[in-house]
């Protein structure tokens, strides 16, 4: 009896870990559009999570769901998830999805990790809705604030404009490069606009020539600032064009872009991730091979803070969406704090150069 009143505080004791050694093994639900034109993109996102999850040491499971870029698509995936006991999910490229998923996600208390949406209010209004949303994909405002750095950086000492193709979506993005530029004392010394899709652009051409003025920030289309910067070169007008990630989008096969034109975008490439067995990683790289594109990094990234959410929610027991709000996650590319809203604070705007084939990550931003 003595013995077994000896053993006993000894296997209680140890009962909390032998549980914690039987519990199931942790879920990561992948949600991602993986049907008609969006699957190459999904494909990006669940690509990405597997690898970085491939290179831990971690029992963490993984289950994927087909979000269809949809509301109906997105209620369908957050039920799967809560079905299979997910403990967290990552992905999610379209708003509707997302936005139709949150409310049963929180529900079952299960976070989302966000890589691809960028609508300021998925988390603008996380105090409202008390949604379980943390977001590495940029806000929508980002690319403005980066802009605005770049212009801010480099030509604070030079006469600068603004330029943008009439449209809501560029005209918004000036707009707000030029309230960032003032909040620092720095004004445009001349804005203006043009009428996208035309073949030529001399008139405006001429009208930059005139206000004496040599850099300028043009938000617009590829297509149509090749032409601006043709048009201006055969004046004798040696512009320097600041573009944005639009520049990233399919060219013209009539005009080329020149080289020496500079875009501000997120990173799209990502061979720090590459893994490390692959056959990319050799000196001889198949031709026309390309290292992991796209959504693949936020969506590695957001599998790397999961996992590590996971084990140290475990281990301190306390509840993963506390845990992601109150502390900074190491990633590949680099540390990682959600602030209130839930937005991450790696920026991953980089400075674009093209050189006549393509575009060269020139300064890492």
């Amino acid at each position: 009896m003595r013995a077994l009143a000896v053993l006993t505080p000894l296997v209680l004791a140890a009962m909390p870990a032998m549980a914690q050694d039987a519990a199931p093994a942790p879920v990561i639900g992948i949600a991602a559009p993986l049907s008609d034109s969006q699957e190459i993109l999904g494909r990006q996102v669940a690509d990405g999570v597997e690898a970085a999850l491939s290179g831990r040491n971690s029992d963490v499971k993984t289950t994927v769901a087909d979000t269809g870029c949809s509301a109906e698509g997105g209620v369908a995936a957050a039920q799967k998830f809560v079905a299979e006991k997910a403990s967290v999910v990552v992905g999610f490229l379209c708003v509707e999805a997302i936005e139709a998923a949150l409310p049963i996600l929180k529900d079952a208390n299960i976070p989302a990790i966000d890589v691809g949406v960028r609508a300021n209010r998925l988390t603008d209004d996380k105090e409202r809705t008390g949604f379980l949303v943390y977001r590495l994909a940029p806000r929508s405002d980002a690319e403005a604030a980066a802009v605005a750095r770049h212009i801010a950086a480099g030509w604070a000492d030079q006469p600068f404009g603004l330029v943008d193709d009439g449209s809501i979506a560029a005209r918004g993005l000036t707009d707000t490069v030029r309230r960032l530029l003032a909040d620092q004392g720095l004004q445009p010394q001349t804005i203006d606009n043009y009428r996208p899709a035309e073949e030529k652009q001399f008139g405006l051409a001429r009208r930059l020539e005139r206000t004496g003025v040599t850099r300028f920030f043009i938000a617009g289309d590829r297509p149509d600032i090749a032409v601006i910067a043709r048009d201006a070169e055969e004046l004798g007008l040696d512009l320097s064009i600041l573009g944005s990630e639009r520049l990233f989008d399919e060219a013209s096969a009539d005009t080329p872009l020149p080289a020496g034109i500079v875009a501000i975008g997120p990173k799209t490439s990502f061979p720090e991730l590459e893994p490390k067995d692959d056959a990319a990683a050799s000196e001889e790289v198949e031709i026309g091979y390309l290292p992991p594109q796209g959504y693949f990094g936020t969506a590695y990234l957001a599998a790397e803070i999961a996992a590590e959410a996971i084990a140290e929610s475990r281990q301190a027991e306390r509840p993963l969406s506390d845990v992601l709000s109150t502390r900074s996650f190491e990633t590949s590319l680099g540390p990682v704090k959600f602030d209130a809203k839930g937005d991450g604070d790696l920026d991953l705007f980089r400075v674009h150069e093209w050189r006549g084939e393509e575009f060269v990550d020139e300064t890492g931003g």
